[in-house]
């Protein structure tokens, strides 16, 4: 038989509509991708098998080659849907064919039976699950999902309601492969028969659809263009046609073209998913996003500083022996959490933003077994906004049922309210413990500090000599400035002394021009070698007949300078001025009858954030 379009009617006994199963998920606050990767990536992992989970998104256009396929098969009764603004014949004929085909292998497919009323196996309802029933969860050891609605987010990224499923899988030493197609419309009726809105695209029968299987699956999948399958792979894809590619950052609807999508998406994977993804896992999520065929490289430990924090705190917090939150009345652990600091990383990404991460860090990721991101719960913040720091808190195994109970169907929170007695009180102390943790990280001296006050130059000046070794999400070069004795501005006083940038003639200034002319720390701090040893150089520019001096401080955890060495440990210094090819020794330069740029050189110290000042001799 060819495969064709199928109406669900209600039955006798009723049924639940189309605008049902899509209102499932509620209106997640954050953006149908983001729900996507979360929702999918999670169904993904609980379906792994033994070793890594391979999980792919590829934004996609057919291309001349497939597209005849799409119209022969796809449009001939195609449903439409008179309340959608597109609807999925439009898109059949538009110029421009485009979805997002989400995959996973080295999962077990959707295997089990078809029809939902047969019975079956527990280990025998993956398609049962995923295609077929509403709010059925998997029994899944250490699964994520609670409600079983998250394959509604599938539905809500397309803009035409309807997705592909293409999988394979093993029964009973044999590869099997399945492909329908399945839309969630508006419930509708026609010629007076009432019908639920939800339509399938396979091998119609009298009273409901079955896929395509085997080889006249693998075919159709093959001439439509679809990601395939290696050998023996087992796996699922889902392709999302007519994707939401809307741009979450302005209110407009407008849409992201295809290449900023992905970059979109491949951020949303690293800041969604990065606990399943870091070394030294036993098994992990292996991600790849594609846009146009291009691949589009996802931020990891290895090239984002931020992340690096959050998973080195993730190692701490695993390495901890015993739970350190915990639950005074009733007695109970609550499950463990570890922290790291961070001087000048910054999350600039869009999807982190949704998430409420931008600038330096300071905040906790919360997660519970499958160590896939709940949230970010925000913090206080350090007092420079410069230095920050990446917490991790996971919840003990034993408590893991009470907090899932506690997330709506998106998975993006922990909601007291939604829990009754010890579990409420649980779920609420968890947050209490957290914030006195991060309160005595930020130090009360940080706390009670006015960052706008701080006599300080930016972080490229304050902090270049860890800053020079951090990739990716450093500090970028800003407008120069100074941190002065007496001056707050970070242009080198309280009166505004010299312009940076701007080379000064010849003075002979008075007393009160040289209170004016503060000296000027330009650009950032650069390494340089003299002599065999590395020192780092920081510019400065001096005004005539005014004397300056150097001071460098080690920078704490709260943001503050560190009083005394700790022992066995240097000490940063000012070791002397380099001017016109010559260095004059000593933490102090006097300029003479011209104004001069000089570089003050210093000797920093091994993994320690360095401040950089200086201040006006009288």
């Amino acid at each position: 038989m060819m495969p064709a379009w199928y109406a669900q009617p209600f039955r006798p006994d009723g049924g639940i509509t189309a605008e049902g199963l899509r209102n499932q998920l509620g209106r997640p606050a954050l953006s149908v991708l983001t729900v996507l990767v979360r929702e999918s990536a999670q169904n993904s992992w609980d379906a792994k098998r033994d070793g890594d989970v391979d999980y792919r998104l590829d934004l996609v256009t057919v291309s001349a080659v497939h597209r005849r396929a799409w119209v022969d098969m796809l449009a001939p009764g195609a449903p439409e849907d008179p309340t959608a603004s597109r609807t999925l014949p439009n898109f059949l004929r538009s110029s421009t064919i485009r979805y997002l085909a989400v995959s996973d292998r080295g999962t077990s497919g959707l295997g089990g039976p078809t029809r939902s009323d047969v019975r079956a196996e527990p280990n025998e309802r993956a398609w049962l699950s995923f295609v077929l029933n509403s709010g059925e969860k998997q029994d899944v050891d250490g699964g994520g999902g609670t409600y079983g609605y998250g394959k509604g987010a599938f539905f809500l990224a397309s803009r035409v309601g309807t997705v592909l499923i293409h999988t394979r899988f093993r029964h009973e030493d044999r590869i099997r492969s399945r492909l329908i197609g399945s839309s969630l419309l508006s419930s509708t009726t026609i010629e007076d028969v009432p019908y639920t809105g939800r339509h399938w695209w396979g091998i119609p029968d009298s009273s409901h659809c079955e896929p395509l299987t085997d080889a006249a699956a693998d075919a159709a999948a093959r001439a439509l263009g679809l990601p395939g399958f290696k050998d023996d792979e087992t796996g699922t894809t889902v392709v999302v046609l007519d994707p939401d590619l809307s741009d979450p950052a302005v209110e407009d609807g407008s849409e992201m073209p295809v290449e900023q999508a992905g970059r979109f998406l491949a951020d949303a994977v690293a800041w969604n998913l990065w606990p399943l993804t870091i070394d030294g896992r036993p098994s992990k999520l292996r991600t790849t996003v594609t846009a146009h065929g291009t691949r589009v490289d996802v931020p990891s430990e290895k090239n984002d500083a931020v992340l690096a924090s959050f998973a080195m705190a993730y190692r701490a917090m695993q390495a901890e022996v015993e739970p350190n939150i915990r639950c005074g009345n009733p007695r109970k652990a609550l499950g463990r959490f570890a922290s790291v600091d961070t001087f000048g990383a910054k999350v600039t990404s869009q999807a982190a933003a949704e998430l409420g991460l931008s600038g330096s860090p300071h905040h906790v990721c919360c997660m519970r077994r499958p160590d896939l991101v709940v949230q970010y719960l925000e913090q206080p913040s350090k007092a420079h906004p410069d230095v920050g720091y990446a917490g991790v808190f996971k919840v003990e195994d034993e408590l893991d049922r009470i907090f899932a109970k506690a997330e709506p169907p998106t998975h993006d929170a922990w909601i007291d309210a939604q829990l009754s007695g010890r579990e409420a009180t649980f779920v609420r102390v968890y947050r209490r413990r957290l914030n006195e943790e991060c309160a005595r990280l930020v130090g009360p001296k940080a706390r009670d500090a006015k960052v706008s006050e701080a006599p300080v130059g930016p972080v490229a000046q304050r902090l270049g000599f860890l800053l020079a070794g951090v990739g990716g999400t450093g500090a970028s070069e800003t407008t120069p400035s100074a941190s002065s004795k007496g001056g707050s501005d970070g242009t080198g006083g309280e009166t505004g002394g010299g312009v940076p940038g701007r080379s000064a003639g010849r003075q002979n200034p008075s007393a009160g021009d040289r209170k004016r002319h503060r000296a000027v720390m330009v650009g950032k701090p650069y390494f340089r070698s003299r002599g065999g040893r590395v020192l780092l150089a920081q510019k400065v520019r001096v005004f005539a007949g005014t004397t300056v001096r150097g001071l460098v401080t080690v920078i704490t955890g709260e943001g503050s300078p560190e009083s005394a060495s700790p022992a066995g440990s240097d000490l940063p210094q000012v070791l002397g001025w380099r001017h016109n090819g010559a260095v004059l020794p000593g933490d102090s330069f006097a300029a003479g009858d011209d104004s001069v740029e000089v570089d003050m050189l210093i000797a920093a110290v091994e993994d320690a954030a360095i401040d950089v000042s200086i201040e006006m001799v009288d």
